[in-house]
């Protein structure tokens, strides 16, 4: 006879964490799905035999051997876990296991560990932030981060499994999960920048925008996080995929973490000041995409006015050196982000396993890994690093792109 599959409670029914929860209930586990807003939970119940609701935290995980807990932010998984009339962790079962997916930094996770051990040391705590969007959420294919204690991995293996596609165990203990994510997600808050400077660029030179787009992801300036933002830029009306505020939080994570690690992170700190000024500017329940409006002052529709015709030539600059700025931001990515990688003291090999099968990938980060991390993650050993900065600096100096 076949083992019984764990009860679970789950708590962040966004659009990511509805999406794991539907889809281990459609598994066979029993959920008992936990949020704030009351329509998540009155959809999630009709997901099927297995589903069930819970008002609190507490009342969630009275009868369940693991929570997961997919807030947005550790500002919501502090109360969630520990406030002392509603929080899970006082009505927790004995032995019962925190299954951590939120995308949180590696110094929460030590948090939550220690007020674990002062409040209840029999709890486990398991590091596992997930990655793959709300598409692979739903079809039980995310990328999975899991870091821990062995026993308490293997404990909750059939869950993890069952949410995932990739399932990485991460080397290093509790926290070393949260890591992995942080350096992925360097490459995706600089890519997500990128795709949108990119896009400008062309529009501003008057490019019908389809087809530069299509000239540019077949070159080796293209990420996936291009081939995937791109699309929605080049018509005029589109849902959130991903909003703003959510890679604003990550990079955030990643710029805090580096501070505490006194790291310099230049592109990354850059790219959440393009986050942070989108966000003031009323755009962050947004499509991140929409960034590319930065580019586009009084203009922030050209990319998609321009997709399939030609525009007004406001700058003079070729796609080549669209493409060669691509190229040279994400090899300067690989330089940023895998320095920092060893820094934090996760295996570089496993890294680019992560990163090219998942959202963080770019044609450069493949082809550039093996002669940087020879060289240091040194510029210099990028393919072609010396001809890709003359021809940027050709492009722009002595005389400026700006028309007179």
């Amino acid at each position: 006879m076949a083992s019984r599959l764990p009860n679970v409670a789950f708590a962040g029914l966004g659009a990511m964490g509805f999406g794991m929860a539907s889809h281990l209930v459609k598994s066979g586990f029993p959920v008992t799905g936990y949020d704030v807003y009351q329509p998540a939970l009155d959809s999630f119940i009709k997901e099927g035999h297995g589903a069930s609701s819970a008002r609190t935290p507490r009342e969630a995980v009275a009868d369940t051997d693991f929570l997961i807990c997919m807030v947005a932010t550790s500002v919501q998984a502090t109360p969630l876990l520990f406030d002392p009339d509603t929080g899970a962790v006082r009505g927790m079962k004995e032995n019962a296991t925190i299954i951590m997916c939120s995308t949180v930094a590696p110094a929460y996770i030590d948090e939550v560990q220690k007020r674990l051990k002062d409040q209840r040391p029999d709890i486990r705590l398991i590091d596992s932030p997930v990655s793959g969007g709300a598409g692979r959420a739903a079809d039980g294919t995310l990328s999975i981060f899991a870091s821990g204690e062995k026993a308490q991995l293997e404990s909750a293996h059939s869950i993890l499994q069952c949410m995932s596609g990739k399932l990485y165990d991460i080397p290093g203990g509790l926290g070393a999960g949260s890591k992995a994510k942080l350096i992925h997600q360097i490459f995706a808050g600089i890519h997500i920048a990128m795709a949108s400077e990119a896009m400008g660029l062309a529009a501003l030179a008057g490019f019908d925008t389809r087809h530069a787009y299509e000239s540019l992801r077949a070159n080796d300036g293209s990420s996936w996080m291009f081939e995937n933002r791109v699309p929605p830029m080049l018509v005029s009306s589109h849902p959130p995929y991903s909003a703003i505020t959510i890679i604003a939080k990550d990079v955030g994570i990643i710029t805090t973490t580096s501070g505490d690690f006194r790291f310099p992170l230049p592109l990354v700190s850059i790219a959440e000041q393009l986050y942070l000024t989108s966000i003031s500017a009323g755009w962050g329940k947004e499509d991140d995409c929409v960034t590319v409006r930065l580019y586009l002052p009084g203009n922030g529709d050209l990319v998609a006015d321009q997709a399939g015709a030609s525009g007004t030539v406001s700058i003079n600059i070729t796609l080549d050196t669209v493409q060669d700025l691509m190229i040279g931001v994400h090899t300067a990515a690989v330089s940023e982000a895998m320095s920092f990688c060893e820094r934090l003291g996760i295996d570089t090999d496993l890294m680019f396993d992560i990163v090219s099968n998942a959202a963080g990938a770019s044609r450069m980060f493949v082809k550039a890994f093996e002669p940087m991390k020879q060289g240091g993650w040194s510029l210099k050993a990028a393919p072609d690093a010396k001809g890709i900065r003359d021809r940027l600096v050709s492009a722009i100096s002595p005389r400026s792109i700006l028309e007179d």
